[in-house]
């Protein structure tokens, strides 16, 4: 069992994950002080200066994936559609580039722009800026690209980007887990944090584990749905509608994301018979891990895929899924954008 395998059984309760009840770790509250210490210093003293366009962060308070990424594509998407143009600043993790800010590009590779900017801009067109410092990301999609709005993949802990709303996004089922900071639970901010920022948005269904730790700060249930189906040749992606994807039945479905369990169960209610292959968030993959019979269909997410461009082969296959929220929530991010017109 891995590291990260160990403190997800410790983190989350039995009902939610699968993974046996939580643990409180007390050995880790010293840790855990020094942790919180540390956060609440770092938010002190960062004090940055006003953006001249809207800035809205897309984050959440614990670590692993959450379903951040694909709200903000299609955040993205519905902006570009009213006329905006819309940018997206990501930090970028996982990738070395030679310079920052880093302008992301169909022929980027993710072991310069990170595998996220990448996806997010095959997936929306969207310019798509890297830095590990996000203001100067901000600043450049404004001077180089002529944004109105930016987008920021994460970065809800990032202080020294300055914000005009924050949308914090929650696991439906894993929600805060233990409820303890790094590294006695998965929590990166205090369970408070989420009284503070703009909107809060629950992934999924909420358990009744979710609803107790959060519910009365919840604003809206966002929802994850296939869409469509890429396969990549050289430089050339192929989209296909969702009907036209890989023959139903068995097929290996490859994740290597924050919880690979919700894309394994995707399938399953596609009617595909999984077997998973579960890899670390952000794994590096070769061709040598993915040289299964060479006929069954190989389903990854868009986030792996684009790391695996390189060594495409025709039975593979990308699933991309779609952010769905209610109008009520579109109608928010339009009164913050009227107001900071007028302010």
């Amino acid at each position: 069992m891995s590291l990260e395998d160990w403190l997800n059984k410790c983190w989350y309760p039995a009902a939610d994950s699968g993974h046996g009840p939580a643990s409180h770790l007390p050995l880790l509250a010293p840790l855990e002080m020094v942790f919180r210490h540390g956060s609440r210093w770092r938010r002190q003293r960062n004090q940055p200066a006003p953006l001249p366009v809207p800035v809205i962060v897309v984050g959440n308070i614990t670590v692993g994936g959450v379903g951040k990424t694909p709200l903000v594509a299609e955040l993205g998407r519905w902006l570009q559609e009213r006329g905006h143009k819309p940018g997206i600043i990501s930090r970028g993790y996982g990738g070395r580039a030679r310079h920052y800010p880093y302008n992301v590009t169909a022929q980027s590779h993710p072991l310069e722009s990170g595998d996220e900017p990448l996806m997010l801009h095959l997936m929306t067109g969207l310019p798509v800026m890297v830095s590990p410092k996000r203001m100067e990301a901000a600043e450049a999609l404004i001077a180089e690209h002529g944004c109105d709005v930016i987008l920021s993949d994460d970065g809800l802990q990032h202080y020294g980007l300055w914000r005009s709303l924050e949308v914090c996004v929650i696991d439906g089922l894993r929600g805060l887990g233990n409820g303890h900071l790094l590294p006695r639970g998965p929590l990166r901010e205090p369970p408070g944090r989420l009284k503070e920022v703009d909107m809060v948005i629950v992934n999924g269904e909420p358990s009744e584990s979710v609803l107790s730790q959060c519910g009365e700060m919840i604003d809206f249930t966002m929802e994850l749905v296939p869409s469509r189906w890429h396969q990549f040749n050289l430089d050339q992606t192929s989209t296909l509608k969702l009907e036209s994807g890989p023959d139903l039945g068995p097929c290996h479905g490859v994740a290597a994301i924050g919880n690979p369990q919700r894309f394994f169960n995707s399938l399953r209610q596609l009617g595909y018979t999984v077997m998973e292959m579960a890899f670390p968030d952000h794994h590096q993959f070769s061709q040598q891990e993915l040289q299964l019979d060479g006929i069954t269909p190989v389903i990854m997410t868009m986030k792996d895929a684009v790391k695996c461009r390189d060594f495409w082969q025709s039975h593979w296959w990308a699933m991309e899924a779609t952010a769905q929220l209610p109008d009520l929530f579109y109608q928010r991010i339009h009164q913050h954008l009227e107001s900071f017109k007028s302010a």
